[in-house]
């Protein structure tokens, strides 16, 4: 089990969506998706998302804007959380890491494209 956050957005086509079915991958940020598991925190996805886990359908608009202010300590906690769980000595290049500038590089894209922020959708 785990929590898995999925990017919606205006115009998402049907292989966009695909892409998004990874097997459960927790480095397929840059596909609009992020996967953490229940193995103990801090939870990333619960901090750098924070609003789709308070919305009452577990879906909320963020803007992107949002998303990059918060990145670098998503990503600080992304290493800490690496370090105390899995005792993996890893940095901001790693993949687990990496990942999280991956999701919010995605975001500020399809934000200046369509005009509008993406949906966030976390299922936990």
């Amino acid at each position: 089990m785990g929590i898995d956050i999925y990017m919606v957005w205006d115009g998402m086509t049907r292989v966009q969506k695909e892409a998004q079915i990874t097997g459960f991958c927790p480095t397929a940020g840059g596909v609009g998706y992020l996967r953490e598991a229940y193995h103990g925190g801090p939870y990333v996805t619960k901090f750098l998302v924070a609003e789709a886990f308070k919305a009452p359908k577990c879906e909320a608009q963020i803007p992107a804007n949002v998303l990059r202010e918060r990145l670098p300590e998503a990503m600080r906690l992304a290493i800490q959380r690496a370090r105390r769980v899995y005792r993996e000595d890893i940095t901001e290049e790693s993949p687990e890491v990496s990942t999280f500038a991956d999701f919010v590089d995605l975001a500020e894209r399809v934000e200046e494209a369509t005009g509008n922020p993406v949906t966030i959708i976390a299922d936990w």
